[in-house]
């Protein structure tokens, strides 16, 4: 997940970091960045969307693990 942070935009990371990991409510990161509390959840929902879309992209391009036993043994 942090390559998925890493990736984002900064202004949108900022508010990202802000909310999830200095655990500070909306108003402050409004206040802290000099934005409405609109903005502020804005960005973070754009975050969380992007998150979850670069996870899911890496999940479906992962190479999937072989299972050795199925494949020694594959009429088991």
């Amino acid at each position: 997940m942090s390559y998925a942070v890493l990736r984002l935009r900064r202004e949108t990371r900022d508010v990202f970091l802000l909310n999830h990991i200095e655990a500070l409510d909306y108003a402050l990161i409004a206040r802290h960045l000099g934005l409405s509390v609109a903005d502020v959840q804005a960005r973070l929902a754009e975050a969380l969307c992007e998150i979850s879309r670069t996870v899911d992209l890496i999940e479906r391009v992962r190479p999937k693990p072989i299972n050795l036993s199925n494949a020694e043994h594959p009429d088991v």
